[in-house]
């Protein structure tokens, strides 16, 4: 079920945030968060992959909080208790922890944070593709507009239209590289928001004109109806 699709989702963030040492915001709509769906928990916990977190190997004595192995932007962090200490700060610090407003350490904190995210885009950024195996024209959507998508795509395709969803479950980092891919499938692009337009910006960045990417936008407090969306879905496509 969906319900239980959000709960995966639930114990992926805390797996990335361990992971990746960041946090994970996991949205939750008004819609989404308004529902009430059967979730599926397994017997057995024990199944449950575990969050991975990097632990020092190094002796307390020589442990840097923010220092990485060659190789990685990842710091290993040590569990409060375990004998190895570090400073927490919300300034700009050194691999000691210690504040360092320098031009340089700024730098290098800037570098590290911003790409240990973009070097591990395949694993971090997930989308969920519907009927787009022979899709010519695709929808884009997210949130509780994306319970709309799935309805408005099923009814376009029993009226012969070879539409298919693409879903973004990880909102940011972007999926650049989907989209942009995504541009290269098909003939043109639907985004739905329940909002002005924000999502929106960012695909039309990526598919940088390649094919017309048009948006679908409601704000009156009511979601989509399928039918409605069809028949956005319609006029973007003639």
């Amino acid at each position: 079920s969906a319900a239980s699709d959000v709960y995966k989702r639930q114990l992926r963030a805390v797996a990335l945030s361990e992971k990746y040492r960041c946090p994970v915001i996991l949205l939750m709509d008004e819609i989404i968060g308004h529902m009430r769906e059967k979730i599926e928990l397994p017997d057995n916990y024990d199944e449950i992959p575990q969050a991975e977190r990097k632990q020092p190997t190094c002796a307390p004595e020589d442990y840097l909080a923010y220092g990485c192995e060659e190789g990685s932007k990842v710091p290993a962090m040590a569990a409060f208790g375990s004998g190895y200490r570090w400073h927490v700060t919300g300034l700009i610090h050194d691999e000691t922890g210690f504040p360092k407003g320098t031009g340089a350490a700024t730098k290098s904190a800037q570098d590290r944070l911003r790409t240990k995210l973009e070097d591990n885009l395949d694993d971090i950024v997930q989308v969920e593709n519907y009927r787009m195996e022979d899709a010519e024209f695709a929808v884009v959507a997210f949130g509780g507009a994306a319970r709309t998508a799935y309805e408005a795509i099923d009814m376009a395709r029993a009226e012969g239209l070879k539409v298919g969803f693409v879903r973004p479950v990880t909102i940011w980092p972007f999926a650049e590289k989907q989209m942009k891919e995504l541009a290269g499938k098909v003939k043109g692009i639907l985004v739905h928001e329940l909002n002005c337009g924000q999502y929106v910006l960012e695909v039309e960045r990526a598919v940088a004109g390649k094919v017309p990417v048009s948006l679908y936008a409601k704000y009156d407090n009511e979601s989509a109806t399928p039918a409605q969306l069809l028949a956005e879905i319609k006029k973007a496509m003639a």
